[in-house]
């Protein structure tokens, strides 16, 4: 189901997404969206923060471990949802239909936001000559880890992908919701991992080019709302329990802890 719907609203957006030009529109005669995004992120913080991370961190020709890190980051998004469902499965079975249930809603709110609102990452405004100067430079970390191959794979798969589903970020929702739906599941310093990984994630999005904070912003907005969908009790006499978040419900800490991952 979710992938015919990233099907769907990749045939919708084709008009715009095969040769996108600021002013075209999709299959159902919505515009793209240019400038909105960086003119936002400028009003929240004065400079774009793209802009201002770029400038000080990347050097073109040349890789940093940090553009490593966040490379790696950045990558881990095609990984961590499958892996997580595995996990879920071997260890925790009863969680694995409520993992699919919120990833199923995150990704058609995200999907159902490419094709309401199609809008250009800050790299592709900018080569449309409407964004500021950011470079898309998601892949140049594996230059640093000797590892160009996935780079260069990584930049095919982007190739085939819909260029103008920016809004929301579904990198930046998944992080969040992974950090959520495993919060009341997990040991304290799995919790401190889980929010630095959504902290990296943001930045990574932001400084490699691929994301506006305004997106990030909605990405974890759509994550908050699936998780909220998935695991909110369905009536008084019996709420879900299944999947732990921390917008769902409270258990025993006796029962809690003796069911922390």
């Amino acid at each position: 189901m979710v992938l015919l719907a990233y099907a769907g609203a990749q045939w919708l957006n084709g008009p715009i997404s095969d040769r996108p030009a600021d002013g075209d529109t999709n299959r159902l005669g919505l515009a793209l969206h240019v400038d909105e995004a960086a003119t936002a992120d400028g009003w929240l913080f004065g400079r774009i923060p793209g802009v201002v991370l770029q400038d000080r961190w990347f050097r073109p020709g040349q890789s940093h471990w940090y553009d490593a890190v966040l490379g790696v980051v950045y990558a881990s998004h095609f990984f961590v949802i499958p892996v997580t469902a595995i996990v879920l499965w071997v260890r925790r079975s009863a969680l694995f239909r409520p993992w699919l249930l919120s990833v199923m809603w995150m990704s058609l709110i995200g999907v159902a936001g490419y094709i309401l609102y199609p809008m250009s990452p800050p790299w592709l405004a900018f080569q449309l000559g409407a964004g500021p100067s950011i470079a898309r430079i998601s892949g140049i970390g594996w230059d640093f880890l000797h590892a160009r191959w996935f780079g260069d794979l990584l930049g095919l798969g982007q190739a085939a992908s819909n260029p103008v589903a920016a809004m929301p970020s579904l990198h930046a929702a998944a992080a969040l919701l992974l950090a959520g739906f495993l919060w009341s599941a997990t040991r304290w310093w799995v919790r401190s991992v889980l929010g630095l990984y959504v902290v990296s994630m943001a930045l990574a999005l932001v400084y490699t080019g691929e994301h506006y904070v305004i997106d990030v912003l909605a990405g974890w907005l759509t994550a908050a709302v699936a998780l909220w969908i998935t695991t909110r009790p369905r009536s008084a006499a019996r709420p879900i329990h299944a999947a732990p978040t921390f917008l769902g419900t409270r258990r025993s800490r006796a029962g809690a802890e003796a069911a922390r991952i």
